[in-house]
């Protein structure tokens, strides 16, 4: 059962990224800057790398197993939340000093990688410890926000140097020509 539910999770994850990437605007945004792509495909194949897994191996492992796979996903997230954090301290000094203007493309990926962060990884659910099923399915809905939350980051980062190099006036075409930089 909690193998059914992990699968469910993933399953439902995919359509719930791309309905997260239209309503915030990355598909439109993506024609416009072909890096976004990128975060975009990566989350995709993240989970479906993670569907497959749990498929595949998906037993629940004992008490002190999963116990730990939370900690190493709640580690994870105090990476995301750190660089998130310092994305947003340098954007603020680079939007306010240099750009002046309102980065709301860049405001919108960040605002929504916190969402899935902070209102997924921080809630406490309180599991029985003999029941190690719970923590089974609670790390692998941890493990979709977490993944959602790094690739929103990563866009937004992406977002915010593009708005750089535009305010530097600096032209650099990302795409796959043979003199350019990628």
């Amino acid at each position: 059962m909690h193998q059914m539910i992990a699968i469910a999770t993933y399953t439902l994850a995919l359509p719930l990224w791309a309905g997260t990437w239209w309503w915030i605007g990355g598909f439109r945004m993506q024609r416009q800057d072909p890096m976004l792509w990128l975060p975009n495909g990566l989350c995709l194949l993240f989970l479906l790398i993670n569907l497959a897994l749990v498929t595949v191996f998906g037993e629940v492992g004992a008490v002190a197993y999963e116990e730990g796979r939370i900690a190493f996903i709640q580690d994870r997230a105090m990476i995301v939340v750190q660089a998130t954090a310092s994305v947003l301290i340098v954007a603020v000094l680079v939007y306010g000093l240099t750009i002046r203007k309102v980065p709301v493309e860049f405001i919108r990926y960040l605002l929504y990688a916190f969402i899935f962060l902070l209102g997924v990884m921080a809630p406490i659910i309180w599991i029985p410890i003999e029941k190690p099923g719970f923590f089974f399915v609670l790390r692998h809905v941890q493990t979709v926000a977490l993944i959602f939350s790094l690739f929103l980051c990563v866009a937004g980062i992406i977002v915010l140097l593009r708005d750089i190099m535009a305010a530097g006036g600096v032209d650099i075409d990302l795409s796959r020509d043979k003199n350019r930089m990628m």
